[in-house]
């Protein structure tokens, strides 16, 4: 009986040493050698000669590994099965690295305001705006190109109202900004104010100002695209939302701003009619940086710049479309163009700029990225 006993205890330190043995056949040191190169993932059941590497190593300092070794260390490692000892030499370089030096950075100066530029060859041009303002690189920019066929049609639509268009302001500022031609409403009490509402506005948006952009002939100058049609000029109406106290405070709210653009497309009928008697008040702000007051006995109404707004629109979310270029602005472009004479598109073109003749003060068409656009 006791020998049953030694004899079952026998078998079951044997089988523990196979079981022990098994999980290190799989524990079998590659050598670098031709045939290994040549089939890496391959086990090998023949141990690499002991070698005097290190000794050489530590006497001889580093040694480097040929490229054909670094490749089946590579290779190998992707094979769980694999087992490498360390390498020194690696270990070594990752040891003595040095750490790369930290330069200290010089603040650049914040530019000035105002200081980009509509010139492509400009450093602060259209393309480089987000070196004035980094916003000016965000995913929601304006303008964009409207196209009808893919704007989406709304069926059930509140009508878009501009209420108090025919009130006249105690005077009006013309500036020439350098960049645009704008006109600053100065209103003898706040309920004399334009007020736009309806439409894709969810809220009453008070009237701040018009300006206009337009090029340096009568095929291109307006900002927004129309069905893949430039127009010689777009006068832009700004407004902000009548629950901010400014148009300083509101431009920073995700539902601060709302601009109507018109488009401008010239009257060929007759040269020298005047159908915009306004226009010849840019005059006296030729020079950039100038401004003239139009007093009350010469202001217009905002019905005399745009007429009825009854026409279709279409509606984005975008941004303005110069620096600090916010995007917290919804577009209401209209479809049916203004008219303007080429006479008066001159006065336009007389203006100066810092640079030279204020002509082409339009920004590029910007990417709509997965934007809707809705066509009311």
């Amino acid at each position: 009986m006791q020998l049953l006993k030694w004899h079952g205890q026998l078998i079951l330190l044997n089988f523990l040493m196979f079981m022990s043995w098994r999980p290190c056949r799989g524990l079998n040191v590659p050598s670098y050698d031709s045939n290994y190169r040549a089939n890496p993932t391959r086990r090998s059941a023949v141990f690499a000669q002991p070698s005097s590497y290190y000794d050489q190593y530590a006497a001889a300092g580093p040694k480097p590994l040929t490229a054909d070794q670094r490749r089946a260390k590579l290779t190998a490692l992707s094979n769980p099965d694999f087992y490498f000892p360390a390498d020194p030499e690696a270990d070594l370089a990752e040891a003595n690295e040095p750490e790369p030096a930290l330069e200290r950075q010089r603040a650049r100066p914040a530019p000035a305001a105002g200081s980009f530029s509509y010139n492509e060859k400009d450093k602060n041009g259209p393309s480089h705006w987000y070196r004035v303002d980094a916003r000016c690189g965000g995913r929601y920019q304006s303008p964009i190109l409207l196209n009808t066929s893919s704007a989406l049609l709304v069926n059930r639509k509140r009508p878009l109202r501009l209420d108090g268009q025919t009130n006249l302001p105690q005077t009006i500022l013309l500036q020439n900004d350098g960049h645009s031609a704008k006109f600053t409403y100065n209103w003898r009490t706040g309920a004399d104010r334009p007020v736009l509402r309806g439409g894709p506005l969810k809220t009453k948006y008070l009237f701040d100002q018009f300006h206009f952009h337009w090029g340096v002939n009568s095929t291109v100058g307006s900002e927004h695209v129309y069905d893949y049609q430039r127009y010689p000029m777009e006068i832009h109406l700004v407004f902000y939302n009548g629950l901010y106290e400014s148009f300083a405070a509101a431009r920073e709210q995700v539902d601060g701003i709302a601009v109507v653009g018109l488009f401008y497309e010239i009257y060929d009928h007759s040269v020298d009619e005047q159908l915009n008697t306004w226009t010849r008040f840019l005059r006296n702000v030729v020079e950039p940086n100038s401004q003239y007051t139009i007093e009350f006995i010469d202001t217009f109404p905002l019905y005399e710049v745009i007429g009825d707004v009854e026409w279709p629109y279409f509606s984005y979310e975008g941004s303005l479309t110069t620096p600090p270029c916010l995007e917290t602005v919804t577009w209401i472009v209209a479809t049916k163009p203004l008219l303007v004479t080429e006479k008066e598109m001159k006065q336009f073109r007389r203006l100066q700029s810092p640079t030279g003749l204020m002509v082409n003060n339009y920004r590029p068409v910007q990417k709509l990225n997965h934007r809707r656009v809705f066509l009311y």
